[in-house]
């Protein structure tokens, strides 16, 4: 019972958190766009900076998670973003803008997924898998109440109202729940039998396992396919509502098709409940970039074609759903739990990275081309991304045979 109860307080918070501090900018970008009259470029530089920041956090993130299991951490990074928000509705210029994102950064890598995903795994051992599906079928939620709320009020209060009613809820709610959560999974020991799985905090095993992961050619490759997976993502979905709307279609629809993908990644993570036992989370994983491949595609060709785009939506939502969710559960598989706070905190280098110059590159691919070719270039990191795990497939095939 205290494990249920410290599992879903833990994600309503992560939803709440979500929904101010990542999703709000992609609802928010055409306000900001025309009411401060800021070049897309400058605007998305914004983001950048904040995922760039959280990057290189994520490895003195996964230290801390080690260390004490990550619940102050958790709680503090939620309270510090929702305090950087409140002073984004008082921005008036640019150097502002992008230094109040850079605070919004630091408690990214605080308290959203990296940190979340290394603490769960660090308490609850083998049974964090489970639980991190879970608590991301609740989260999934928090693009759709980003872009219709948030969205909406920009338009009747203006984009200051919008940011601080995001403030708000982290501060009352998302912060006391990340504690109570925390606090209370902290309490739980891991049902499973299987003790090996909990990630051990000695620290000379800690650096002895983050020294044997980086000598494998299968971080490397993971180093390489979830940024350009985290690319793909980005840029479509920091972008999905202006690109959108510069192709024809109302924003009304724009912002509908956007508040899918949310809703859709929670389709997604229900699927692995389908196919568990049946395949590895690697195969899975796999299948997943596939369909980010396909949605991309998809979007393409749709044109203002509302089908397609829905199609896209959804397609994009229920793989990207899959391949978030399956991350952390592919690198314990892959390179073992001993250590998985720092190892999973060091592969989230280069996965934030990708997601942080997503919607910078996104911008710059349009000033460019037009977002024709910001599409397709997403097309084609998701294509890299999906030849890197076919080697890693094969690697692990091959190390299964010579055991």
């Amino acid at each position: 019972m205290r494990r249920t109860i410290g599992l879903y307080a833990l994600a309503t918070g992560q939803t709440i958190c979500w929904v101010g501090l990542y999703y709000s900018f992609a609802a928010l970008l055409l306000s900001w766009e025309r009411d401060l009259g800021w070049a897309k470029t400058d605007l998305t530089l914004g983001l950048t900076i904040a995922v760039l920041i959280a990057a290189v956090m994520a490895p003195l993130a996964g230290r801390m998670t080690d260390a004490d299991g990550g619940r102050w951490m958790l709680t503090l990074g939620a309270l510090a973003g929702a305090g950087a928000l409140g002073l984004l509705a008082t921005v008036t210029t640019r150097y502002e803008f992008l230094v109040v994102w850079a605070l919004i950064g630091i408690a990214q890598g605080l308290c959203l997924y990296e940190s979340c995903f290394a603490f769960m795994t660090r308490v609850l051992g083998a049974d964090a898998p489970g639980a991190i599906l879970r608590l991301t079928l609740v989260a999934g939620f928090a693009s759709p109440i980003s872009f219709t709320v948030g969205a909406t009020a920009a338009e009747v209060y203006g984009w200051q109202v919008a940011v601080l009613g995001y403030a708000v809820a982290i501060a009352v709610l998302g912060a006391p729940l990340h504690f109570i959560g925390a606090t209370l999974l902290r309490s739980v020991t891991p049902t499973s039998t299987d003790t090996t799985s909990v990630v051990s905090a000695e620290p000379a095993n800690v650096k002895k396992a983050v020294r044997i992961a980086l000598g494998k050619p299968t971080f490397w490759l993971m180093a390489l396919a979830f940024p350009l997976i985290a690319l793909n993502h980005g840029i479509l979905l920091n972008h999905i509502i202006p690109l959108l709307v510069e192709r024809g279609t109302t924003q009304a629809t724009a912002i509908t098709a956007a508040s899918i993908i949310g809703p859709m990644q929670v389709v997604g993570r229900l699927l692995v409940f389908r196919f568990e036992g049946r395949a590895t989370m690697l195969t899975i994983t796999f299948i997943s970039i596939g369909g980010l491949i396909a949605a991309s595609a998809l979007l393409l060709v749709a044109g203002v074609d509302t089908i397609l785009v829905f199609a896209f939506a959804a397609t994009q939502g229920a793989a990207y759903g899959l391949v978030s969710i399956l991350r952390p559960t592919v690198i314990a598989d892959t390179l073992g739990r001993d250590g998985f706070g720092s190892i999973a905190g060091w592969l989230a280098v280069p996965y934030l990275t990708g997601y942080a110059v997503a919607p910078y590159v996104g911008a710059l691919l349009w000033a460019v081309g037009g977002y024709d070719l910001a599409v397709l270039m997403a097309l084609v990191f998701g294509g890299v991304g999906f030849l890197a795990f076919l080697l890693l497939r094969a690697l692990q095939a091959r190390e299964a045979v010579n055991v």
